[in-house]
This record gives structure tokens, sequence and C-alpha cells, in this order.
């Protein structure tokens, strides 16, 4: 047998001992050249082998030909004329018949006797007898394609077997390169076919489930349940009804904020929503003027005009750069005509209506703040409200600031916002405010007359009053908390 490497290929009797060679190629067209140069054009071909080699995990693999040769001895021309000038004709010519290879062939003992040959006749005298003709070596059959041959045998032609393998390796199909697959998927364990059959649970079998019909997706308006906001509805509308405020304006800011707000910023949730709603719906009162600004306060009896008017000189006199007066609006003993008193420019009251008081008014405006204090009002005063909005008309403030009591009732400050109306009110000053916390009452009916909530009035913690400026987001968080 022989082996890669140059081994030795061990043989019986006297058959030499012969080195064979494993030449290996992706193809056959390449090895062949190596055998011819470095074996020489006679080698022979001893054993044949083909695969795949090389990839990761099975994949990008190559093919490999093998082929195991020896060096072949002196060849002899086994071409016949007949067949053609090309070796590729004899691939055309009929296979010939099967003969025993050199291996298969009985070989003679070597302690049989070879047979003796015949004795040539003795010579006569005078006659010339020409030596015995040696005979011929005999020739082998002709052979397969491949075959294991013993040294000692004639080889193939080399030429013959070029084309052979040439003609062999066009006509084998190359093997088809790996799918790019994973590995196969592996089953799984079902432990009750490893039980005993006696032990096996019953099989169960499930139901495939019902036809369900394809659902014709239509065009729909998303809204919003009605429901999903119940919880929260219900305990803002219970926080505004808290403050005072009307079942009705609550129901219009929590519309208003699942409507607008919620959408837009739906994790602050629904009382975050109705406070930036009320916010936007508090009327704001222009900037007052740098240079100077008259601002007339009004409103009914006990409503903390004078008060208001107090605690802004105070704040203006400590903190502002603007200096501060009051003029006071008193009516006469019979009660007809208004006098007013403007310190230090007018110490004894004079009409407020004429030129001399006109004139105070005005100047004090245009040096500074002009705060002017009204005389009480009723609703049901008409005559007086259309004198002091006579007035005011001809004065022409920059703020009408109705001093509105945050202890009113709903109906009692609708009744003197609309009275007060033909005075051209702007703004509002929530007094009392520390007496109640019913502030939502103050607020709708400023947000129902169109007047802005610019000023709190409260006590401070000394006793006196004390004035503030409202923000309307802060005016919203303290009615919504």
């Amino acid at each position: 047998m022989s082996s890669r490497g140059g081994e030795a290929l061990p043989t019986t009797g006297d058959v030499a001992t012969v080195q064979t060679r494993v030449f290996r190629g992706r193809t056959i067209d390449d090895v062949i050249p190596q055998i011819q140069q470095e074996m020489g054009a006679d080698a022979i071909i001893v054993r044949r082998r083909e695969g795949l080699s090389g990839g990761i995990l099975g994949f990008f693999q190559h093919p490999w030909v093998e082929i195991e040769a020896m060096p072949g001895g002196p060849s002899i021309d086994l071409f016949d004329e007949d067949l053609g000038d090309s070796p590729l004709d004899l691939l055309d010519a009929p296979p010939p018949p099967p003969v025993q290879t050199p291996l298969e062939r009985p070989r003679p003992s070597p302690q049989a006797a070879a047979p003796a040959p015949p004795a040539p006749p003795a010579p006569t005298a005078g006659t010339y007898r020409p030596p015995p003709a040696r005979p011929a070596p005999e020739q082998p059959p002709e052979q397969p394609p491949f075959y294991r041959r013993i040294p000692g045998d004639p080889g193939m032609p080399s030429a013959y077997l070029t084309a052979h393998l040439a003609a062999l390796a066009r006509s084998r199909p190359r093997p088809a390169p790996p799918a790019l697959s994973m590995r196969p998927p592996v089953a799984p364990i079902d432990f009750d076919e490893l039980l005993p059959r006696t032990t096996r649970p019953p099989a169960r079998r499930l139901a495939p489930p019902p036809l369900r019909p394809p659902v014709q997706s239509a065009p729909e308006r998303r809204t919003v349940p009605p429901g999903s906001h119940s919880r929260a509805r219900a305990g803002v509308e219970a926080a505004l009804r808290r403050v005072g405020v009307s079942e009705e304006m609550s129901a219009e800011l929590i519309d208003g904020a699942l409507a607008h707000a919620v959408p837009l910023a739906p994790r602050a949730g629904l009382a975050s929503a109705v406070r930036s709603t009320l916010a936007q719906r508090i009327p704001v009162a222009p900037p007052l003027p740098a240079q100077g600004a008259a601002i007339v306060v009004i409103g009914a009896g006990g409503a903390g005009k004078t008060a208001c008017c107090a605690a802004l000189l105070g704040a203006y006199r400590t903190s502002s750069t603007l200096p501060a007066s009051c003029a006071s609006l008193l009516r006469d003993p019979t009660g007809e005509e208004l006098h007013m008193i403007l310190t230090p420019q007018v110490v004894k009251p004079v009409p407020a209506a004429g030129a001399r008081g006109l004139r105070a008014l005005r100047k004090a405006r245009k040096a500074g703040l002009a705060l002017v204090d009204t005389p009480s009002l009723s609703p049901a005063d008409k005559s007086h409200i259309r004198e002091l909005a006579a007035l005011i008309a001809e004065l022409k403030p920059e703020r009408v600031l109705v001093a509105l009591p945050a202890t009113l009732g709903a109906t009692a400050a609708a009744q003197l916002l609309g009275a007060l109306r033909p005075l051209g009110a702007n703004s509002v000053a929530v007094t009392h405010a520390d007496e109640t916390d019913q502030l939502g009452v103050a607020v709708e009916a400023a947000c129902r007359f169109g007047l802005a909530p610019e000023y709190m009035l409260e006590r401070g913690k000394s006793g006196g009053w004390r004035v503030s400026r409202i923000d309307p987001s802060e005016l919203a968080e303290r009615l919504l908390t």
C-alpha cells in the first residue's frame, strides 16, 4: 500500500519498492503541471481524492483535488494510427475489453522450474545454421485509464493521461457551495416521550383559533372617552367651587383645558391645565407710563377705597422714583356738589369740576403719580354716578380702579360692577382678601365684565394694610392649589 509524503510502497516477491508523492490543488488543471514538472511526462496516477476545506463554521469553503502519483518507467506508443493524430480522439473510441491487471495474473512460484526450451537439431558438417532468434518480449495488454501498477509494467502515455483527466474534470459537476444558513434548528425536547407509556399524560390537543373576518380600517376621528378624566374633573371642579367659582365657569374652564391644554401637555395633569386656562382667561391691564399717571379709585361704601389709596400712596412714596400725591373728592353738606382737596397744592376744598381743581390735578399728574379717592357710590344712585363719570371723562386718567371686596357674593358683585360701568373702569383691586378664601367670586366677576384684577389689599402681620400687584398665573395658582 502507498502513503503520503514519499513513504515506501511495500511489495511482495522480487518487486522493488516504489516511492509515491501526493499533489494537491484547487482543480485538476492546477495539479497536472506539477506532476509533469516533478515526475516527468511518464508519471503514473495511483490515487485521486476530492473534497472541501477551509471556511468558518461551514461557510466559505473551497474545493480541493488530491492526486497520488509515482514516477513511470519506459513507455511504449499505444496509439493506433487509425484513431487520428490527436490523443483526444481516444476518448471517442469504444472501451477496451476487460483484461486482467498485473495484480490479478497468477505468478509462478520461485520453486517451480522454468520449462526447458526445445533442443536445436544437431548441426551437420558443412551446413551453416543461423543462431536461433530470441523471442520478442511479451507485450502487456492495454490497461484501463486508472489502475494500480507495479514496477516493471509499462505506464500510461502522458498525453492520453492529460487528455483523459481534462475531459473527466469538465464532465464532473462541481460541488455546490454550502447554503448560507445557520445550524439546523434543534427540536425541543418532549419530556413526555421520555416517560413510560403507562405514566404519560394524555395528549393535549389545542383547538385551532377561530377565523376572524378581516377588519376594515375606516378613517375615524379619534375622540377622548367622556369618562377618561371623570375623577380628575370631579376633583378640579370641587376645588374651584370651594374658592367661590360658579359651576358654569368651572365647566367652561375644565372643558377648555381638556380641549386645548391637555393634548399639548398630557403628563401635566388636568389641574395644571385648568390653572393655565384660568390664567389665560384673566384680563391684563396695560402698563402705566413711566413719566406720570393718574389713578382714580371708585367703589361702594365700606369697600376699602380709602385704605387702597393710602396703601398705594405709601408704597409709591417709599420705593418709587415718581413723587406721589393723593386728592380726595368730598361732597358738600348739601350733597349736591363735589369738592376736592389736594395737599399741598389745594388745602381748602374747591369745586372738583372747576378750573382750579382740574388745573391742580393735571399738574400733579404731570409731576408724578396722582391718586384720586372718590366718595362712596351706591349701585342705585344713578345721579352721583353720572356726575362722577363726567369728572373722570374731563380728567382722562390712565386707571379707573374698582375696589371690589372679596367678601361679596356673586350676585352683589355683579350688580356693583354693572352699575359702575358708566365710569369706564378698566381694572379691579380685590380688597379684604385676608377675611375670606372666596377669591373666586371677585375673579369671576372681573372676568365677566372685562376688568383686570391688578391689586390685592389685605392686612399685614403688623395690622396695617398692604397692597400687592396680582399676576394672573399667581392668582390662578392661589385659586387652584
